[in-house]
């Protein structure tokens, strides 16, 4: 039986008996076994290697040792890493039953529409996220502290794919038709597209970073990920559920989405530093043109998208809205990473948006279990 003092009680013993019963003693006719002399072992030859000079790291392309962590020179990469791991949870951590009751008697059929299909995108969108930064974009980086919280950020994706799962089965949807819409709903793979077509294109093993067309294409597919995709597009696609929280309606769903924002906070700030630190080192100047076309491409995409969900307004939630809402917060993505805005004088049109994605903890005590985050809740997309 495993001893759970000392797990390693039972084989160390084990060991110490087989060692006994197979070293007996030399047989009477049998010659002593001979003692070799006690060699002078051969000292290890003295190497002489400086430490990894901070000043000498770079995001991609460095050649210092991608094995030895400190000294930093990003040591703001380290602090989101510890960061985040002050924001841990889990989909089993929130209350789901009420969420059960009002899709069975209180959503409208509209209303159902909006919020199925939401799950449906974000559930494809976190396993793209999760392969762009896991298998493109880590293995670029030439400092161990970047990996480190991208790291953190692909074990995070994979917990918002569990919650979106949790919350479709504990519904009672059927996942596999769930699943299966962007495949085949138009308007939802043609946002999945469009990113599988970024992801692609640096999803290269033969990738050379010193290449200036290769570096180009891998700044604006990183800066796609973070300003477009997790940025706009995952902020934006909470919304509609938030919208339904307001008035009382899927508030553990909405809830879950508000720990995911918390993550999607980081991942957005941080992939903006990157990108913005690789445009300094490496001097890329990247065409305003491709810039602008790509924010363009993302608005058309999220329309189509809008217009497909939001086909019947609900209340207090339009695809006026929602589009409305894409272009606001695309300009301050783009304003972030020093681009221009795309969407000249496009206006909040949610201004409740900022304060409903935070976290509100003014609850029974026996209705949920509370798991505050340590950095609290004042977290800002700026």
């Amino acid at each position: 039986m495993l001893n759970w003092d000392d797990p390693f009680a039972a084989t160390a013993n084990k060991l110490t008996e087989a060692d006994t019963t197979t070293e007996s003693a030399p047989a009477a006719n049998e010659p002593s076994p001979r003692i070799s002399p006690v060699q002078t072992p051969t000292p290890a030859p003295q190497i002489t290697v400086a430490p990894v000079n901070a000043d000498d790291k770079r995001v991609i392309n460095g050649m210092t040792d991608i094995n030895q962590l400190a000294p930093f020179k990003y040591p703001w990469a380290w602090t989101y890493f510890l960061n985040a791991n002050k924001n841990h949870w889990t989909p089993l951590d929130i209350n789901m039953a009420q969420d059960v009751h009002d899709y069975r008697h209180k959503l409208t059929m509209e209303e159902k529409h909006v919020y199925e299909n939401v799950l449906s995108y974000l559930t494809t969108s976190d396993i793209l996220a999760m392969r762009n930064i896991g298998l493109a974009v880590m293995e670029k980086m030439s400092a161990p502290e970047l990996q480190i919280y991208q790291a953190r950020q692909v074990y995070e994706e994979a917990l918002h794919t569990w919650t979106y799962q949790h919350c479709i089965e504990t519904i009672g949807l059927d996942q596999s038709e769930i699943y299966n819409r962007y495949r085949v709903v138009p308007e939802i793979n043609q946002k999945i597209q469009l990113a599988n077509n970024r992801l692609n294109s640096i999803l290269r093993s033969d990738i050379d970073l010193t290449n200036r067309d290769e570096l180009e294409n891998f700044v604006m597919s990183y800066a796609f990920f973070a300003g477009i995709f997790e940025g706009s597009w995952f902020y934006n696609g909470f919304s509609p559920i938030f919208a339904l929280q307001r008035r009382g309606l899927m508030k553990g769903t909405a809830e879950q989405l508000q720990y995911i924002m918390r993550d999607e906070v980081m991942h957005a700030s941080f992939g903006i530093r990157v990108v913005k630190q690789i445009i300094k080192e490496e001097n890329v100047v990247l065409d305003p043109a491709k810039v602008q076309a790509m924010f363009e491409q993302a608005e058309a995409a999220e329309k189509t998208y809008a217009g497909y969900i939001l086909r019947d307004p609900i209340l207090g939630y339009s695809k006026e809205d929602h589009i409305g809402q894409f272009r606001f917060i695309a300009n301050r993505r783009a304003k972030q990473m020093g681009f221009a805005e795309p969407f000249p004088g496009a206006e909040d049109a949610l201004p409740w948006l900022d304060e409903q994605a935070n976290m509100k903890k003014e609850k029974n005590f026996f209705e949920t279990k509370v798991t505050e985050y340590q950095t609290g809740g004042a977290l800002k997309w700026d």
